[in-house]
């Protein structure tokens, strides 16, 4: 599904003069079908609550601009929000929190039966157990346990599989690397790199993480001070180091040290992922080597 925002506008509390706070400014933005997409920008920025308005959690506001997602309008009052908040699944920092059934099984499938009330006890088994597979967990081995016995990282996928379960076209997640070791995180992001592309068509990240963007994301959104102030891949998003650190943003490991190579008269060119920088670091130094 395609998200489309045009001119979108939000302000909190707006009858109360001295406590309205406009979060949105006349927010452009499409995130296309296929789109590994990341909503950056500094505390207060508005990308919170834009990723909020994509599944209704907060509604358009009257006459503040236009919102689509796929075949839903979300400024029309027929817009069919329980519908479209089984196709884009949202997850809040630190899902593992929000758990709070006596069993595995239990936890996931609440979701699946308020999206789905019709499915036959066979049905609904059937995609728990998909979903819990998908996140790379045993589902005989863990269904009948307590969510709260697994570690961090497990407790967090248990958590995803519980939104996973309804096959959402779109995933939301906010800070989704949050908390993790080294470990984990990279586990948890080879899971989202795994279920895009199959029913997940879309993700989309809400990240403080410039390396988890550089590494993962195609294209991104930086928003500063409720607009929007660039979109692009990682490459171009960074390309001015000046500009990202002025806006409280720190740059990915690579596209700090390409900067610091060019100050060296070294120049390195890649898409700022940590293989691609590698390769072209190696051949620029073998290059080097073979004229020296």
């Amino acid at each position: 599904m395609r998200i489309e925002a045009k001119n979108l506008n939000y302000t909190y509390s707006p009858k109360a003069k001295d406590f309205s706070v406009r979060a949105l400014k006349n927010v452009n933005l499409t995130i296309e079908e296929g789109d590994f997409f990341a909503i950056v920008g500094h505390t207060g920025s508005g990308k919170s609550t834009f990723v909020q308005h994509i599944n209704g959690l907060i509604k358009v506001q009257k006459g503040s601009g236009e919102l689509t997602v796929g075949e839903f309008d979300l400024t029309d009052k027929k817009c069919d929000f329980k519908s479209l908040r089984a196709k884009t699944g949202m997850v809040f920092q630190y899902p593992e929190y929000q758990l709070f059934a006596e069993t595995v099984r239990d936890d996931v499938a609440f979701g699946l039966k308020n999206f789905f009330p019709n499915l036959s006890e066979k049905e609904r088994e059937e995609k728990v157990k998909k979903a819990i597979e998908l996140v790379g967990l045993d589902y005989k081995r863990i269904k009948d346990r307590s969510p709260f016995e697994f570690s961090g990282g497990q407790k967090r996928r248990i958590a995803i599989a519980g939104v996973l379960v309804s096959e959402p076209e779109v995933l939301i997640l906010d800070e989704p690397a949050a908390g993790l070791d080294p470990q984990g995180k990279k586990d948890f992001l080879s899971l989202l790199k795994k279920v895009h592309g199959s029913f997940v068509k879309t993700i989309v990240i809400v990240s403080h993480d410039m390396n988890l963007v550089s590494e993962y994301c195609n294209r991104a959104a930086v928003f500063s001070n409720g607009g929007i102030y660039k979109v692009g891949s990682p490459k171009e998003i960074f390309s001015d180091a000046a500009a990202v650190e002025g806006l409280g943003l720190e740059l990915p490991v690579t596209a700090y040290l390409e900067n610091e190579l060019k100050k060296a008269g070294v120049e390195i060119s890649s898409d700022l992922t940590e293989e691609d920088f590698i390769n072209n670091a190696a051949k620029v130094l073998i290059k080097k080597g073979d004229n020296a």
